[in-house]
């Protein structure tokens, strides 16, 4: 019986990590933040609050579990209506930390929406699946849809637009 313990250990250390490993999101959805005016953390404009809420409207049948958002006022607004629809609240993240914030993403379970900006979310979206992808600093419609199948991030792009 002296490996008993030893063994036991072993056991509980393998159940963790095969539950750890089970820890990934259903999705990770990212978006740039919605049409916006000049200046200094600018509101949005009315065609970005319409997005917004198309966006929210897009986002109801991937029944997002957490949100988060970069510190501004654009990208906050940006989720908000999905926010009251699904009566959550919005995280924070910093866009100067991504790597960090894409490691507790993949931690995460459930469906995440990110609203980012046209400098960060392409980052984000490589960090999470390896591929190149762009955002014109005219272009608010993109819509990124992270996957994980077997571990590994599969990528599809959407179009806000309707």
């Amino acid at each position: 019986m002296t490996g008993s313990p030893m063994r036991t250990l072993i056991l509980i250390l393998v159940f963790m990590l095969s539950f750890s490993s089970l820890a990934m999101p259903e999705s990770i959805i990212l978006v740039r933040h919605a049409e916006k005016h000049k200046g200094v953390d600018p509101s949005l404009t009315q065609q970005g609050i319409k997005r917004a809420k198309m966006i929210a409207q897009m986002m109801l049948p991937y029944e997002p579990t957490k949100l988060y958002s970069t510190n501004y006022n654009r990208t906050k607004a940006t989720l908000a209506p999905l926010a009251d629809l699904i009566d959550t609240h919005i995280s924070l993240y910093n866009p100067g930390k991504l790597n960090e914030f894409a490691s507790m993403l993949k931690q995460q379970t459930g469906t995440i929406v990110v609203a980012g900006h046209s400098n960060t979310t392409p980052v984000l979206v490589k960090i999470l699946t390896g591929r190149e992808v762009s955002i014109a600093e005219e272009e608010f419609d993109k819509v990124f849809v992270v996957t994980f199948e077997d571990e590994t991030a599969k990528l599809k792009v959407h179009s806000s637009n309707q």
